[in-house]
């Protein structure tokens, strides 16, 4: 999967849970601005149970591609191998 703007991979991907792998962020304001896909799915669980798999030390964003979802709230996981 090629790296992306998150913003890029959002209007791509509608109505679907993200994982991203981070590669890109502003430290000032802690945004995250680019990264690789690594799943999406329309039902959150399973992009929950697809993270504890993730490996690495760069940190994994969780993100709806929608800018307003409805009562759910975008989590920012660091997972360290």
């Amino acid at each position: 999967m090629q790296i992306e703007k998150i913003e890029d991979i959002k209007k791509r991907i509608k109505n679907e849970w993200l994982l991203i792998r981070v590669t890109e962020y502003d430290k000032t304001t802690s945004t995250s601005k680019k990264g690789r896909l690594i799943a999406h799915n329309p039902n959150r669980d399973t992009i929950y149970k697809k993270l504890i798999s993730v490996k690495g030390k760069s940190p994994v964003l969780v993100d709806y591609s929608e800018h307003k979802p409805s009562k759910d709230i975008a989590v920012i996981f660091y997972i360290y191998a």
